[in-house]
C-alpha cells in the first residue's frame, strides 16, 4: 500500500510492469495510469512517465516480467492484442495525433471491444463467447 518509487526505479533503469493483486477491480488502464498519477502526488509534478512508457509497462513489460513472449506485434510473436473503441464517451474526440495519450489517460477496460490471443479473437464487440457459453451451460442462478 502507498506510493511506490516508480520514477526512481525507472530512472535507475528498471523496467516497469503493471499488475494487480486485487480480485475486485482489475483494469489495466487504471493500473498503468496510476503509476503516473501516484508519482504526481508524491513528486508534485507531471510527466515523470510518458504515455508510451506506461503502455510499455502494461504490455511488453508485463509479458517480460512473467517470462512470456509477446506484448508486441511482430513476426514470430503470438499476436496478443486488444482493440479499443475510440467512440466511447471517455475517448470521444480522440484524434490520431493524441490517440496514445487519450487511451492511456482516458480509457477503461469497458472501452476494450475486441481481444485477440495468439491471433484468435476471444472477445468480440465486448462479449466473451467462451465465458458466456460456459456460464449459460451452468443454468440460471438460484
Amino acid at each position: 500500500d502507498g506510493i511506490g518509487p516508480a520514477a526512481a526505479l525507472s530512472a535507475a533503469g528498471a523496467r516497469l510492469c503493471v499488475g494487480s493483486d486485487s480480485h475486485a477491480v482489475i483494469d489495466i488502464f487504471e493500473e498503468a495510469r496510476g503509476i503516473e498519477l501516484h508519482q504526481r502526488l508524491s513528486e508534485g509534478r507531471r510527466g515523470l512517465h510518458s504515455p508510451g512508457g506506461l503502455l510499455m509497462a502494461a504490455t511488453i513489460g508485463g509479458a517480460e516480467a512473467l517470462g512470456l513472449a509477446g506484448g508486441g506485434i511482430s513476426p514470430g510473436e503470438p499476436a496478443d492484442f486488444a482493440l479499443v473503441d475510440l467512440d466511447s464517451p471517455r475517448l470521444a474526440g480522440t484524434e490520431l495525433s493524441n490517440g496514445l495519450e487519450s487511451v492511456v489517460f482516458g480509457a477503461t477496460n469497458s472501452d476494450v471491444k475486441d481481444v485477440f490471443v495468439s491471433g484468435r479473437r476471444v472477445v468480440e464487440a465486448g462479449h466473451h463467447p467462451g465465458w458466456e457459453q460456459s456460464h449459460t451451460a451452468l443454468g440460471p442462478a438460484e
